[in-house]
């Protein structure tokens, strides 16, 4: 099948969307499909752009300018044109909510495909939004949710915690399917043992919240603590201790693994989290993962069970949930138990299913 997938941002921006998209995408490359992204060409967190248009590792890219923006990860750009030249099999959006995310259904429907919609849990916890974005977003699901969501074929919600809110918001049962964020096979593979070494790993931008490290790191310096990753454009983080090492810079999955393997606590500290990429990595690796009581944070761990959980912000607690991952007894049976809640969830597994419902819709017209 000729696969077209719509999202903000594509490579080499680093965000978890655009890392759930690259997974799938490349897993279904792989069992022969035809695959083509859709995107702005603006490179996330920077003022770069990327080629208007290019083939990278047998996946075609079509990048678009910025006509709009509202936020900064709220573009306009224009796509219709080159996306119904493309004639695909099917469609596939990523981001509720996107503007992109309503032209859609109408241009599936002008080419009598099936479309789909992947959610990314963009609920967010009040008081992260500028006053003028919630604004907008309160307006556009009291007029259009209901139906724009219903207008695709099916939507994926990427968490538990996200389904009462579609079905508030008007979205049928039947359009419903869960289809989880997922990692990539080769981290079940990773051995890690017990040390002193904990990482963050991820974009490393104002919504990490990543100052709760620092101020655990001052606490615990027996601790050797690394953060790493892409840093957002106009942010800065610095810190003077000499058991905290920032490295500002992309990486791959090689480089995560390799990084991986020399820590055996993973911290994740965000103000908000759908469903975390890093997070169900570092699990897989069979890191201790501490992470911020986000919805996200809590839906993957079972405090005590599989990981351990702290209030956003508290930095007294991150230390104590540090303090208590530090004990071998507690360290292995949280390595374990994660490795175990989270090891069906391969993008292989998971692209599995969503290639089954493809094939399903593309196979009974009367679904689309």
């Amino acid at each position: 099948m000729k696969i077209a997938f719509i999202c903000e941002f594509s490579h080499p921006s680093k965000c978890g969307v655009w890392n759930s998209v690259y997974h799938v995408a490349n897993e279904l490359k792989k069992r022969g499909h035809e695959i083509h992204i859709f995107s702005n060409n603006l490179i996330k967190g920077t003022s770069k752009t990327s080629k208007r248009q290019e083939k990278v590792k047998g996946i075609t890219y079509h990048r678009f300018p910025i006509t709009y923006k509202l936020s900064q990860n709220a573009c306009q750009w224009k796509f219709k044109k080159e996306l119904i030249a493309l004639k695909p099999d099917l469609i596939h959006a990523h981001a509720y909510r996107h503007t992109y995310t309503q032209k859609v259904p109408k241009i599936a429907k002008k080419l009598k495909i099936p479309c789909y919609l992947t959610t990314h849990a963009p609920f967010l916890e009040k008081g992260l939004r500028s006053s003028l974005l919630q604004f907008a977003v309160n307006l556009y699901d009291k007029l259009y949710s209901k139906k724009v969501l219903n207008s695709y074929t099916k939507v994926f919600p990427i968490s538990k915690w996200e389904m009462p809110i579609l079905k508030k918001l008007g979205l049928k049962k039947s359009k419903t399917i869960l289809i989880p964020n997922g990692f990539p096979k080769e981290f079940l593979k990773i051995k890690v043992k017990p040390n002193k070494n904990a990482i963050f790993m991820g974009r490393i931008a104002p919504i990490k919240n990543l100052e709760t490290i620092l101020k655990s790191a001052k606490e615990l310096p027996q601790v050797k603590f690394t953060i790493y990753g892409p840093i957002e454009n106009g942010y800065k983080i610095k810190s003077q201790l000499k058991n905290i090492n920032i490295i500002c810079q992309p990486y791959d999955q090689k480089e995560e693994i390799k990084e991986l393997k020399k820590n055996s606590i993973f911290i994740l500290p965000s103000k908000r989290e759908g469903i975390p990429l890093a997070l169900t990595e570092a699990m897989a690796a069979g890191l201790v993962c501490i992470s911020s009581n986000t919805q996200g944070g809590k839906e993957l761990i079972k405090h005590n069970k599989n990981g351990l959980l702290f209030q956003i912000n508290d930095s007294d607690q991150l230390t104590l949930a540090i303090k208590n991952a530090l004990s071998q007894k507690t360290w292995k049976k949280l390595s374990s138990a994660g490795k175990k809640a989270i090891k069906e969830r391969t993008w292989e597994q998971i692209t599995k299913n969503l290639e089954n419902i493809y094939k399903t819709d593309k196979n009974n017209p009367k679904s689309f």
